[in-house]
């Protein structure tokens, strides 16, 4: 395969792009919010760029955009940082070996690892500490429609 070589101002623009996107979504009167569920919108712009790129900038993106959103998160501990590191090396590797760069595997590939990312959040952070039935009522009404 021929190498290509990518202008030089698409790092920064990139890099401009994910930091405008995490800060929207972190700044609370800017976002998003349809009662009290709000897109984790960090994810499927990360899917996307993973999707299209080579594993080391999918790896090194994934890092940075984890640490970002656990820089403003609150209690985390650095599950953001390992589950998106995760989330878009898979991804990257699924989309070179798996499936056609497309929109239809961009779409499958965003959907299956938000639901992935949201049960692991839940099943870490609140399927645990609450009881079954407040546990299951958080998965249902807040991790997976959002």
């Amino acid at each position: 395969m021929p190498y290509k070589k990518s202008h030089p101002l698409f790092p920064f623009l990139t890099f401009l792009i994910f930091f405008f996107v995490i800060i929207l979504s972190s700044v609370p009167d800017l976002s998003l919010k349809i009662k009290d569920i709000a897109p984790f919108t960090p994810l499927p712009l990360l899917i996307a760029y993973s999707i299209f790129s080579d594993v080391k900038k999918s790896a090194l993106a994934g890092f940075l955009t984890g640490a970002c959103v656990d820089s403003i998160a609150s209690g985390t501990y650095c599950f953001n940082t390992i589950a998106l590191l995760i989330a878009a090396v898979l991804v990257c590797l699924f989309a070179n070996n798996l499936f056609n760069k497309n929109i239809r595997g961009a779409v499958v590939l965003s959907l299956f690892t938000a639901v992935l990312y949201f049960f692991f959040r839940w099943l870490i952070f609140h399927a645990f500490g609450f009881s079954v039935q407040q546990s299951f009522g958080y998965l249902l009404s807040h991790s997976l429609p959002s």
